[in-house]
């Protein structure tokens, strides 16, 4: 087992890095929190395909995305979006449905239980970059799960069969 590490993310291409060495480490599951789906940071050909791997990597691959809005990813045509609509059963996004969770602030990307990124200021792209510890992580992820459970289906990002 990996020793536990904390570190300081400063700008747009520390969180960029922090993403990329986050979803190589997962396996089976992300729960990602985010405000406007950050483009920037996952609207990314690399980041999408390793998305789709840990969705259909194994029998329990789950991808959970709460964001606060997106309006805008979904007229730009942003590839998690098309992933949720793919492999709905495995890929998962939804709004956040109570002014508490409307008005957080914060973007965290949450690892299967052991690691994540939190970005404290997205505006600033300030955060950490929290590796192997499991108690930090595991607080965070019930967190996201009662937020998850206070959240709805986004209208924004279903697709209609016709």
């Amino acid at each position: 087992m990996e020793p536990s590490s904390v570190e300081v993310l400063n700008g747009r291409s520390d969180c960029s890095d922090a993403v990329k060495r986050l979803l190589e480490r997962a396996e089976r599951e992300l729960a990602l929190f985010t405000q406007e789906l950050e483009p920037l940071l996952y609207n990314h050909p690399e980041v999408c395909r390793r998305c789709f791997e840990i969705a259909r990597g194994s029998r329990n691959g789950r991808i959970r995305l709460i964001a606060q809005s997106t309006r805008s990813a979904a007229a730009q045509g942003h590839c998690l979006i098309d992933l949720s609509q793919r492999l709905s059963s495995r890929v998962r996004i939804r709004t956040p449905a109570t002014p508490e969770l409307q008005a957080f602030r914060e973007s965290w990307l949450i690892v299967d239980d052991h690691s994540m990124l939190r970005i404290n200021n997205p505006e600033r792209w300030e955060g950490s970059l929290i590796l192997h510890d499991r108690r930090v992580v595991r607080e965070q992820l019930e967190f996201f799960d009662a937020a998850w459970e206070n959240s709805e289906p986004d209208q924004q990002t279903r697709r209609l069969h016709i």
